[in-house]
């Protein structure tokens, strides 16, 4: 069986992906990998806030819980994934242009994959 950290690499190894941390619910960084790492606790901390925020909006609007947030800036996207019963999230930073589509099933395959290994 694969480890934390392997399930990460071969996220972060999607054509377009720059870097894939796997954060705890309260916004630590539990594991990073990819090509810039060097911002992964703040992107830990603001992840899990605006997971928080989704949450409450699901909440407010009687739509459950969140599954999945994709922002899409300018020159990337960011993916937001909670890993389904464990206190985790997967947070994938793509290039501009990237295959968003692809991506998504690489992200949903290791989430799965992740939600073991927890």
């Amino acid at each position: 069986m694969a480890t934390i950290r392997e399930t990460l690499e071969e996220i972060s190894r999607l054509d377009g992906v720059q870097v894939s941390v796997l954060v705890s619910d309260d916004g630590l960084v539990i594991e990073s990998v990819g090509r810039d790492s060097s911002n992964a606790e703040p992107l830990a901390a603001v992840a899990s806030g605006s997971l928080r925020a989704s949450e409450m909006i699901g909440t407010e609007l009687a739509k459950g819980s969140t599954r999945e947030m994709v922002i899409i800036f300018e020159d990337g996207a960011v993916f937001i994934v909670p890993v389904e019963g464990k206190p985790a999230i997967l947070v994938v930073v793509s290039n501009k242009g990237a295959n968003l589509g692809k991506i998504r099933i690489g992200i949903k395959k290791g989430v799965f994959q992740l939600a073991r290994l927890i």
